[in-house]
Protein backbone atom coordinates (compact mmCIF):
# COMPACT_ATOMS: atom_id res chain seq x y z
CA UNK A 1 0.00 0.00 0.00
CA UNK A 2 1.36 3.28 -1.04
CA UNK A 3 1.83 6.61 0.83
CA UNK A 4 -0.52 8.08 -0.14
CA UNK A 5 -3.36 5.40 -0.02
CA UNK A 6 -2.29 5.20 4.17
CA UNK A 7 -3.49 8.97 4.76
CA UNK A 8 -7.23 8.68 3.57
CA UNK A 9 -7.43 4.74 5.39
CA UNK A 10 -6.39 6.94 8.96
CA UNK A 11 -8.76 9.21 8.44
CA UNK A 12 -11.62 6.74 7.50
CA UNK A 13 -10.43 4.98 10.90
CA UNK A 14 -10.79 8.27 12.68
CA UNK A 15 -13.85 8.88 11.73
CA UNK A 16 -15.02 5.46 12.59
CA UNK A 17 -13.57 5.53 16.04
CA UNK A 18 -15.09 9.11 16.49
CA UNK A 19 -18.54 8.17 15.57
CA UNK A 20 -18.77 5.07 17.88
CA UNK A 21 -17.63 6.66 20.52
CA UNK A 22 -20.07 9.89 20.82
CA UNK A 23 -22.95 7.39 19.48
CA UNK A 24 -21.48 6.18 23.25
CA UNK A 25 -22.14 9.25 24.68
CA UNK A 26 -25.52 9.94 23.44
CA UNK A 27 -26.90 6.65 24.66
CA UNK A 28 -25.54 6.56 27.64
CA UNK A 29 -27.25 9.83 28.33
CA UNK A 30 -30.59 9.19 26.62
CA UNK A 31 -30.43 5.93 28.82
CA UNK A 32 -29.23 7.28 32.03
CA UNK A 33 -32.28 10.03 31.86
CA UNK A 34 -34.28 9.82 35.09
CA UNK A 35 -37.49 11.51 33.45
CA UNK A 36 -38.57 15.24 33.84
CA UNK A 37 -39.90 16.93 37.25
CA UNK A 38 -38.95 14.29 39.03
CA UNK A 39 -37.26 16.82 41.76
CA UNK A 40 -37.38 20.10 42.32
CA UNK A 41 -34.36 21.50 40.41
CA UNK A 42 -35.56 19.71 37.05
CA UNK A 43 -38.76 21.19 37.92
CA UNK A 44 -37.36 24.35 37.18
CA UNK A 45 -37.35 23.16 33.51
CA UNK A 46 -40.18 21.30 33.08
CA UNK A 47 -42.55 23.96 34.54
CA UNK A 48 -41.89 26.81 32.43
CA UNK A 49 -41.32 24.23 28.96
CA UNK A 50 -45.06 23.14 29.60
CA UNK A 51 -46.34 26.55 29.99
CA UNK A 52 -44.73 27.87 27.11
CA UNK A 53 -46.39 25.16 24.82
CA UNK A 54 -50.26 25.36 26.82
CA UNK A 55 -49.61 22.62 28.72
CA UNK A 56 -50.94 22.36 32.16
CA UNK A 57 -49.55 20.32 34.91
CA UNK A 58 -50.96 18.72 37.47
CA UNK A 59 -49.48 19.55 40.77
CA UNK A 60 -49.68 17.75 43.46
CA UNK A 61 -48.86 17.37 47.51
CA UNK A 62 -46.59 14.88 48.57
CA UNK A 63 -49.52 12.83 49.84
CA UNK A 64 -50.59 12.61 46.23
CA UNK A 65 -53.21 15.58 46.75
CA UNK A 66 -54.32 17.61 44.02
CA UNK A 67 -53.06 21.27 44.77
CA UNK A 68 -54.53 24.29 42.20
CA UNK A 69 -57.06 24.32 39.68
CA UNK A 70 -56.17 26.19 36.95
CA UNK A 71 -56.77 26.77 33.44
CA UNK A 72 -53.81 28.49 30.99
CA UNK A 73 -54.80 31.64 29.69
CA UNK A 74 -53.50 29.93 26.18
CA UNK A 75 -50.72 32.73 25.17
CA UNK A 76 -47.37 34.19 26.18
CA UNK A 77 -46.07 35.52 28.72
CA UNK A 78 -49.82 34.79 30.63
CA UNK A 79 -49.43 31.25 30.92
CA UNK A 80 -46.62 31.86 33.30
CA UNK A 81 -47.87 33.94 35.85
CA UNK A 82 -51.49 32.97 37.02
CA UNK A 83 -52.25 34.05 40.53
CA UNK A 84 -52.68 31.21 42.85
CA UNK A 85 -51.47 28.46 40.75
CA UNK A 86 -47.95 27.47 39.73
CA UNK A 87 -47.31 30.40 38.75
CA UNK A 88 -43.33 30.87 38.09
CA UNK A 89 -42.63 34.09 38.67
CA UNK A 90 -43.66 33.67 42.28
CA UNK A 91 -41.74 30.61 42.61
CA UNK A 92 -38.84 31.86 41.63
CA UNK A 93 -38.40 29.67 38.63
CA UNK A 94 -35.80 30.37 35.59
CA UNK A 95 -37.65 31.06 32.28
CA UNK A 96 -34.68 30.43 29.88
CA UNK A 97 -33.90 26.80 30.19
CA UNK A 98 -37.71 25.80 29.58
CA UNK A 99 -37.49 28.04 26.42
CA UNK A 100 -34.69 26.01 24.73
CA UNK A 101 -36.93 22.52 25.71
CA UNK A 102 -40.52 24.12 24.75
CA UNK A 103 -39.67 23.08 21.50
CA UNK A 104 -38.68 19.34 21.63
CA UNK A 105 -41.43 18.63 23.97
CA UNK A 106 -43.43 20.25 21.37
CA UNK A 107 -42.28 17.53 18.48
CA UNK A 108 -41.67 14.93 20.71
CA UNK A 109 -43.71 15.00 23.96
CA UNK A 110 -41.96 14.08 26.88
CA UNK A 111 -39.21 12.10 24.85
CA UNK A 112 -38.16 15.70 23.84
CA UNK A 113 -36.63 16.32 27.22
CA UNK A 114 -34.87 12.96 27.01
CA UNK A 115 -33.96 13.33 23.63
CA UNK A 116 -32.64 16.84 24.48
CA UNK A 117 -30.64 15.91 27.94
CA UNK A 118 -28.60 13.19 25.58
CA UNK A 119 -28.07 15.68 22.95
CA UNK A 120 -26.45 18.30 25.26
CA UNK A 121 -24.35 15.07 26.79
CA UNK A 122 -23.10 14.90 23.00
CA UNK A 123 -22.31 18.49 22.65
CA UNK A 124 -20.71 19.14 24.98
CA UNK A 125 -18.17 16.03 23.91
CA UNK A 126 -18.25 16.94 20.48
CA UNK A 127 -17.23 20.32 21.23
CA UNK A 128 -14.73 19.17 23.84
CA UNK A 129 -13.27 17.56 21.10
CA UNK A 130 -13.39 20.38 18.48
CA UNK A 131 -11.77 22.53 20.56
CA UNK A 132 -8.68 20.09 21.28
CA UNK A 133 -8.15 19.49 18.13
CA UNK A 134 -8.07 23.33 17.06
CA UNK A 135 -5.06 24.09 19.87
CA UNK A 136 -3.58 21.15 17.82
CA UNK A 137 -3.21 17.83 19.80
CA UNK A 138 -3.17 14.78 18.70
CA UNK A 139 -6.77 12.77 17.79
CA UNK A 140 -6.07 10.49 21.20
CA UNK A 141 -5.59 12.89 23.39
CA UNK A 142 -9.14 15.06 21.89
CA UNK A 143 -11.07 11.96 22.38
CA UNK A 144 -9.85 11.53 25.81
CA UNK A 145 -10.72 15.13 26.44
CA UNK A 146 -14.37 14.92 25.39
CA UNK A 147 -14.18 11.13 27.25
CA UNK A 148 -13.35 12.73 30.83
CA UNK A 149 -15.61 15.07 29.86
CA UNK A 150 -18.56 13.65 29.41
CA UNK A 151 -18.01 9.91 31.84
CA UNK A 152 -16.22 11.68 34.75
CA UNK A 153 -18.37 10.07 38.06
CA UNK A 154 -18.99 13.51 38.53
CA UNK A 155 -20.43 14.14 34.78
CA UNK A 156 -22.37 10.47 35.29
CA UNK A 157 -23.86 10.73 38.35
CA UNK A 158 -26.39 13.57 36.99
CA UNK A 159 -29.47 11.88 35.48
CA UNK A 160 -31.88 15.07 35.77
CA UNK A 161 -32.68 18.32 33.78
CA UNK A 162 -30.11 20.76 34.74
CA UNK A 163 -29.47 24.00 33.59
CA UNK A 164 -25.65 24.04 34.36
CA UNK A 165 -25.73 21.08 31.80
CA UNK A 166 -27.03 23.12 29.31
CA UNK A 167 -25.02 26.07 30.21
CA UNK A 168 -21.66 23.92 29.88
CA UNK A 169 -22.91 22.92 26.05
CA UNK A 170 -23.11 26.56 25.16
CA UNK A 171 -19.38 27.57 27.26
CA UNK A 172 -18.70 24.24 25.22
CA UNK A 173 -19.52 25.90 22.17
CA UNK A 174 -18.34 29.46 22.69
CA UNK A 175 -14.56 28.45 23.74
CA UNK A 176 -14.60 26.02 20.68
CA UNK A 177 -15.77 29.56 18.06
CA UNK A 178 -13.26 31.72 19.94
CA UNK A 179 -10.25 29.03 19.39
CA UNK A 180 -11.07 28.27 15.85
CA UNK A 181 -10.07 31.68 15.15
CA UNK A 182 -13.03 31.26 12.06
CA UNK A 183 -16.09 32.19 13.57
CA UNK A 184 -17.79 36.01 13.28
CA UNK A 185 -18.22 37.79 16.77
CA UNK A 186 -21.23 38.36 15.98
CA UNK A 187 -21.61 34.50 16.07
CA UNK A 188 -20.10 34.39 19.52
CA UNK A 189 -21.60 37.03 20.61
CA UNK A 190 -25.10 35.61 20.08
CA UNK A 191 -24.57 31.90 21.09
CA UNK A 192 -22.61 34.03 24.63
CA UNK A 193 -26.74 36.13 24.36
CA UNK A 194 -28.36 32.42 24.75
CA UNK A 195 -25.90 31.15 27.31
CA UNK A 196 -26.62 34.65 29.88
CA UNK A 197 -29.95 33.96 28.99
CA UNK A 198 -29.85 30.09 30.56
CA UNK A 199 -27.62 31.44 33.53
CA UNK A 200 -27.34 34.68 34.56
CA UNK A 201 -23.41 33.97 35.99
CA UNK A 202 -22.75 34.00 32.08
CA UNK A 203 -21.80 37.61 32.99
CA UNK A 204 -18.68 36.71 34.65
CA UNK A 205 -17.08 35.19 31.64
CA UNK A 206 -17.20 38.34 29.83
CA UNK A 207 -13.99 39.48 30.82
CA UNK A 208 -12.32 36.51 29.31
CA UNK A 209 -14.23 37.32 26.56
CA UNK A 210 -13.32 40.73 26.51
CA UNK A 211 -9.85 40.03 26.85
CA UNK A 212 -9.14 37.56 23.98
CA UNK A 213 -11.14 39.98 21.68
CA UNK A 214 -8.73 42.67 22.36
CA UNK A 215 -5.74 40.71 22.24
CA UNK A 216 -6.49 38.77 18.73
CA UNK A 217 -8.51 40.58 16.87
CA UNK A 218 -7.03 43.57 14.52
CA UNK A 219 -10.59 45.18 13.96
CA UNK A 220 -11.16 45.64 17.53
CA UNK A 221 -14.07 47.89 17.55
CA UNK A 222 -15.26 46.48 14.66
CA UNK A 223 -15.19 43.04 16.18
CA UNK A 224 -16.34 44.55 19.80
CA UNK A 225 -19.90 45.93 17.97
CA UNK A 226 -20.43 42.74 16.65
CA UNK A 227 -20.04 40.45 19.63
CA UNK A 228 -22.35 43.06 21.64
CA UNK A 229 -25.09 43.24 19.14
CA UNK A 230 -25.42 39.68 18.75
CA UNK A 231 -25.32 39.45 22.46
CA UNK A 232 -27.80 41.75 23.17
CA UNK A 233 -30.10 40.45 20.31
CA UNK A 234 -30.10 36.75 21.81
CA UNK A 235 -30.78 37.79 25.27
CA UNK A 236 -33.36 40.17 24.63
CA UNK A 237 -36.47 37.65 25.27
CA UNK A 238 -35.43 37.07 28.56
CA UNK A 239 -34.99 40.78 29.21
CA UNK A 240 -38.11 41.54 28.36
CA UNK A 241 -39.90 38.49 30.33
CA UNK A 242 -37.64 40.09 33.46
CA UNK A 243 -39.26 43.95 32.86
CA UNK A 244 -42.60 41.95 32.45
CA UNK A 245 -42.72 39.54 35.20
CA UNK A 246 -40.74 41.35 38.36
CA UNK A 247 -40.60 45.19 36.81
CA UNK A 248 -36.96 45.48 36.14
CA UNK A 249 -35.12 43.90 33.26
CA UNK A 250 -31.87 42.96 35.14
CA UNK A 251 -33.24 41.72 38.45
CA UNK A 252 -32.53 38.47 39.46
CA UNK A 253 -35.45 36.06 39.95
CA UNK A 254 -34.00 35.44 43.50
CA UNK A 255 -34.12 38.90 44.78
CA UNK A 256 -37.78 40.01 43.22
CA UNK A 257 -40.46 41.34 46.49
CA UNK A 258 -43.06 38.82 45.66
CA UNK A 259 -41.53 35.55 46.02
CA UNK A 260 -43.25 32.99 48.02
CA UNK A 261 -42.37 31.66 51.91
CA UNK A 262 -40.54 32.42 54.42
CA UNK A 263 -37.28 34.57 53.29
CA UNK A 264 -35.57 35.62 56.27
CA UNK A 265 -32.39 38.14 55.42
CA UNK A 266 -28.80 37.81 57.08
CA UNK A 267 -26.47 40.38 57.99
CA UNK A 268 -23.42 40.35 55.58
CA UNK A 269 -20.24 42.66 55.52
CA UNK A 270 -17.69 43.40 53.04
CA UNK A 271 -14.75 45.84 54.14
CA UNK A 272 -16.78 48.20 55.21
CA UNK A 273 -20.03 47.89 53.03
CA UNK A 274 -22.86 46.04 55.42
CA UNK A 275 -25.95 44.64 53.80
CA UNK A 276 -28.75 42.03 53.91
CA UNK A 277 -29.22 39.12 51.72
CA UNK A 278 -32.17 36.63 51.28
CA UNK A 279 -28.87 33.87 51.50
CA UNK A 280 -25.95 32.81 53.29
CA UNK A 281 -22.46 33.53 51.93
CA UNK A 282 -19.96 32.52 53.61
CA UNK A 283 -16.46 34.55 54.88
CA UNK A 284 -15.18 36.89 54.08
CA UNK A 285 -18.40 38.25 53.67
CA UNK A 286 -19.94 36.36 56.89
CA UNK A 287 -17.90 36.69 60.30
CA UNK A 288 -16.29 32.99 60.20
CA UNK A 289 -15.85 30.35 57.70
CA UNK A 290 -19.27 27.47 58.07
CA UNK A 291 -20.04 25.07 56.24
CA UNK A 292 -23.75 24.52 54.95
CA UNK A 293 -24.80 21.78 56.83
CA UNK A 294 -25.52 18.06 55.85
CA UNK A 295 -22.42 18.93 53.46
CA UNK A 296 -18.33 18.16 54.90
CA UNK A 297 -16.96 21.27 53.24
CA UNK A 298 -17.41 24.61 53.16
CA UNK A 299 -18.08 25.27 48.91
CA UNK A 300 -14.86 26.38 48.47
CA UNK A 301 -12.84 23.31 49.84
CA UNK A 302 -15.82 21.50 48.25
CA UNK A 303 -15.37 22.35 44.24
CA UNK A 304 -11.58 21.61 44.16
CA UNK A 305 -12.32 17.85 45.83
CA UNK A 306 -15.04 17.56 43.53
CA UNK A 307 -12.40 18.40 40.82
CA UNK A 308 -10.19 16.09 42.08
CA UNK A 309 -12.31 12.68 42.58
CA UNK A 310 -13.78 13.75 39.03
CA UNK A 311 -9.99 13.17 37.35
CA UNK A 312 -8.02 11.53 40.02
CA UNK A 313 -4.88 12.93 41.41
CA UNK A 314 -2.55 11.75 38.29
CA UNK A 315 -4.58 13.99 35.94
CA UNK A 316 -4.80 16.67 38.32
CA UNK A 317 -1.11 16.39 38.37
CA UNK A 318 -0.97 16.88 34.95
CA UNK A 319 -3.16 19.77 34.85
CA UNK A 320 -0.31 21.64 36.80
CA UNK A 321 2.00 21.04 34.46
CA UNK A 322 -0.30 21.84 31.30
CA UNK A 323 -0.88 25.38 33.46
CA UNK A 324 3.33 25.69 33.52
CA UNK A 325 3.32 24.35 29.67
CA UNK A 326 0.76 27.55 29.02
CA UNK A 327 2.65 29.71 30.91
CA UNK A 328 5.79 28.97 29.12
CA UNK A 329 3.88 28.36 25.62
CA UNK A 330 0.61 29.94 25.17
CA UNK A 331 0.66 33.06 28.14
CA UNK A 332 -2.61 34.62 26.90
CA UNK A 333 -4.71 31.43 26.03
CA UNK A 334 -3.27 30.89 29.83
CA UNK A 335 -4.66 34.26 30.91
CA UNK A 336 -8.42 33.40 29.17
CA UNK A 337 -8.64 30.50 30.86
CA UNK A 338 -7.62 32.09 34.12
CA UNK A 339 -10.14 34.72 33.77
CA UNK A 340 -12.76 32.19 32.50
CA UNK A 341 -11.79 29.74 35.52
CA UNK A 342 -11.60 32.50 38.50
CA UNK A 343 -14.35 34.35 38.52
CA UNK A 344 -16.91 31.59 38.85
CA UNK A 345 -14.83 29.95 41.56
CA UNK A 346 -14.64 32.96 43.47
CA UNK A 347 -18.22 33.18 43.41
CA UNK A 348 -19.03 29.59 44.43
CA UNK A 349 -16.53 29.72 46.69
CA UNK A 350 -18.14 32.47 49.02
CA UNK A 351 -22.05 30.87 48.92
CA UNK A 352 -23.59 28.29 50.56
CA UNK A 353 -24.25 24.72 48.54
CA UNK A 354 -27.66 23.65 47.08
CA UNK A 355 -27.09 20.13 47.32
CA UNK A 356 -27.11 19.11 42.89
CA UNK A 357 -27.89 22.53 41.15
CA UNK A 358 -25.37 24.59 43.36
CA UNK A 359 -22.16 22.12 42.93
CA UNK A 360 -22.89 22.05 39.05
CA UNK A 361 -22.33 25.40 38.60
CA UNK A 362 -18.85 24.54 38.60
CA UNK A 363 -20.17 23.26 34.70
CA UNK A 364 -19.85 26.19 33.85
CA UNK A 365 -15.95 26.76 34.63
CA UNK A 366 -14.56 23.02 33.98
CA UNK A 367 -13.60 23.33 30.32
CA UNK A 368 -9.98 25.26 31.41
CA UNK A 369 -9.58 22.18 33.09
CA UNK A 370 -10.02 19.73 30.63
CA UNK A 371 -7.91 21.76 28.12
CA UNK A 372 -5.47 21.85 31.06
CA UNK A 373 -5.38 18.14 31.73
CA UNK A 374 -4.94 17.37 27.99
CA UNK A 375 -1.67 19.34 27.66
CA UNK A 376 -0.31 17.49 30.46
CA UNK A 377 -1.01 14.55 28.90
CA UNK A 378 0.81 15.69 25.66
CA UNK A 379 3.59 16.65 27.84
CA UNK A 380 3.36 13.76 29.63
CA UNK A 381 4.09 11.27 26.20
CA UNK A 382 6.36 13.46 25.06
CA UNK A 383 8.77 13.70 27.61
CA UNK A 384 8.17 9.63 28.98
CA UNK A 385 11.80 8.65 28.38
CA UNK A 386 12.77 12.18 30.62
CA UNK A 387 13.34 10.85 34.53
CA UNK A 388 12.98 14.33 35.32
CA UNK A 389 9.91 15.04 34.51
CA UNK A 390 8.43 11.80 35.73
CA UNK A 391 9.54 12.67 39.36
CA UNK A 392 8.53 16.52 38.84
CA UNK A 393 4.85 14.78 38.12
CA UNK A 394 5.12 12.18 40.88
CA UNK A 395 5.92 14.79 43.36
CA UNK A 396 3.00 17.26 41.95
CA UNK A 397 0.31 13.87 42.04
CA UNK A 398 2.17 13.29 46.09
CA UNK A 399 1.66 16.62 47.24
CA UNK A 400 -1.96 16.76 45.54
CA UNK A 401 -2.74 13.55 47.43
CA UNK A 402 -0.97 14.79 50.62
CA UNK A 403 -3.38 17.82 50.54
CA UNK A 404 -6.70 15.92 50.06
CA UNK A 405 -5.60 13.34 52.86
CA UNK A 406 -4.74 15.71 55.09
CA UNK A 407 -8.69 17.82 54.69
CA UNK A 408 -10.17 14.74 56.56
CA UNK A 409 -9.03 16.31 59.83
CA UNK A 410 -10.62 19.46 59.27
CA UNK A 411 -13.54 19.98 60.96
CA UNK A 412 -16.50 23.47 59.99
CA UNK A 413 -18.94 24.79 62.18
CA UNK A 414 -22.15 24.12 60.63
CA UNK A 415 -23.71 27.01 59.46
CA UNK A 416 -26.35 28.19 62.48
CA UNK A 417 -28.43 30.63 59.99
CA UNK A 418 -29.55 27.51 58.15
CA UNK A 419 -32.12 26.37 60.84
CA UNK A 420 -33.28 29.91 60.92
CA UNK A 421 -34.13 30.13 57.39
CA UNK A 422 -35.28 26.47 58.03
CA UNK A 423 -37.27 26.59 60.55
CA UNK A 424 -39.18 23.47 60.58
CA UNK A 425 -36.60 21.18 59.96
CA UNK A 426 -36.16 21.10 63.74
CA UNK A 427 -39.50 21.80 65.03
CA UNK A 428 -41.70 18.67 63.39
CA UNK A 429 -39.07 17.26 61.38
CA UNK A 430 -40.83 17.80 58.51
CA UNK A 431 -39.61 18.37 55.07
CA UNK A 432 -38.05 22.17 54.58
CA UNK A 433 -34.84 21.47 51.93
CA UNK A 434 -35.50 19.84 48.64
CA UNK A 435 -32.73 19.59 45.93
CA UNK A 436 -32.25 15.92 44.33
CA UNK A 437 -33.50 14.36 48.01
CA UNK A 438 -35.52 15.14 50.60
CA UNK A 439 -33.68 17.03 54.09
CA UNK A 440 -36.59 16.21 57.00
CA UNK A 441 -34.46 16.49 60.07
CA UNK A 442 -30.77 17.78 61.27
CA UNK A 443 -28.23 16.63 59.75
CA UNK A 444 -26.72 13.26 60.80
CA UNK A 445 -22.84 13.51 61.94
CA UNK A 446 -22.52 9.77 60.77
CA UNK A 447 -23.60 10.93 57.34
CA UNK A 448 -21.12 13.65 57.00
CA UNK A 449 -18.19 11.67 58.10
CA UNK A 450 -19.12 9.40 55.78
CA UNK A 451 -19.04 11.98 52.78
CA UNK A 452 -15.73 13.64 54.37
CA UNK A 453 -13.97 9.86 53.98
CA UNK A 454 -15.26 9.77 50.60
CA UNK A 455 -14.28 13.45 49.51
CA UNK A 456 -10.89 12.90 50.94
CA UNK A 457 -10.20 9.30 49.59
CA UNK A 458 -7.64 10.68 46.84
CA UNK A 459 -8.38 8.25 44.11
CA UNK A 460 -5.56 7.99 42.18
CA UNK A 461 -7.13 7.19 38.65
CA UNK A 462 -11.25 7.40 38.92
CA UNK A 463 -13.31 4.99 37.43
CA UNK A 464 -14.32 6.08 33.90
CA UNK A 465 -18.30 5.50 34.28
CA UNK A 466 -21.25 4.78 32.56
CA UNK A 467 -24.41 2.54 32.70
CA UNK A 468 -25.13 -0.34 31.66
CA UNK A 469 -27.74 0.12 28.57
CA UNK A 470 -30.61 -1.97 28.79
CA UNK A 471 -31.96 -1.20 25.32
CA UNK A 472 -35.21 -2.87 25.97
CA UNK A 473 -35.78 -1.03 28.54
CA UNK A 474 -35.06 2.34 26.78
CA UNK A 475 -37.01 1.39 24.10
CA UNK A 476 -39.97 0.96 26.05
CA UNK A 477 -39.24 4.68 27.68
CA UNK A 478 -39.49 5.88 24.18
CA UNK A 479 -42.16 4.44 23.29
CA UNK A 480 -44.54 5.37 26.35
CA UNK A 481 -42.72 9.17 26.56
CA UNK A 482 -43.56 9.55 22.83
CA UNK A 483 -47.31 9.24 23.26
CA UNK A 484 -47.63 11.67 26.49
CA UNK A 485 -48.34 15.32 26.90
CA UNK A 486 -49.31 15.28 30.53
CA UNK A 487 -47.45 15.49 33.70
CA UNK A 488 -48.16 14.76 37.55
CA UNK A 489 -45.29 15.71 40.01
CA UNK A 490 -45.15 17.02 43.44
CA UNK A 491 -45.02 20.66 44.08
CA UNK A 492 -41.87 20.74 45.44
CA UNK A 493 -41.79 24.88 45.98
CA UNK A 494 -44.56 24.48 48.32
CA UNK A 495 -42.00 22.59 51.35
CA UNK A 496 -38.98 24.69 51.12
CA UNK A 497 -39.93 28.22 51.93
CA UNK A 498 -42.42 26.94 54.82
CA UNK A 499 -42.08 28.81 58.28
Amino acid sequence: MSARDVQPMRIKYKLLISAFFFLFIFLNYLSKFEGPATGYWDTYITAPAFFITNHPIKFVSKDGESLYNYTLPGKLPQNLVGKGTYGIITKDQRIGTGIIFAPWFVFFKLFGFRLLFAFLGLLIAVFTFLTLRCLNLRFSICLFGALITSLNPYMASLNKLNPNIAGMMFISVIIYLIFSRKSSWLLIGLVYGIFGGLRNEGILFLPAIIYFLYTSSNKKIRDSLLFFCGAFIAIIPILYWNYFAFGNMLMHPTQFNGLEGFRPTFAHRFLFWKFNFNGMFNWPLYTQVVRTPYFAFPVFILLPLILINSFGVILSALAVNGIIRFLKEKRRLLIFLMLWFLPMYALLSVMENWSELKTTFLLLCVSPIIIFISFGLDELIKNLSSIKYIIRTACLALIIWSAVRILILTDFQADPRWYLRFPRVLQKGEISFIGDDLRTKPENPREVLAQKKALTSAKIIPPISWRKIDFSSLANKINSELNQDRLTTVDFWKYIYEH
